[in-house]
């Protein structure tokens, strides 16, 4: 009986693993491919906040 316990406990464990290895790569994935499209738009936006910051620096915030 006890080995039947421990294998339904190992079984578990690489259902898990399984799961844990399928997710991985396909979150990262995931995000390569949007990163991929829509790197551009980000940089841009990044670099417009910047540039507005560094604009409004100089400025009296009061």
């Amino acid at each position: 009986m006890g080995r039947i316990f421990k294998l339904e406990k190992n079984v578990k464990r690489t259902e898990i693993k399984l799961q844990e290895g399928m997710l991985i790569p396909l979150s990262c994935y995931i995000v390569y491919v949007f990163l991929n499209q829509y790197s551009l738009a980000i940089l841009l936006l990044l670099g417009l906040y910047f540039l507005i910051r560094f604009k409004n620096r100089n400025k009296l915030g009061r």
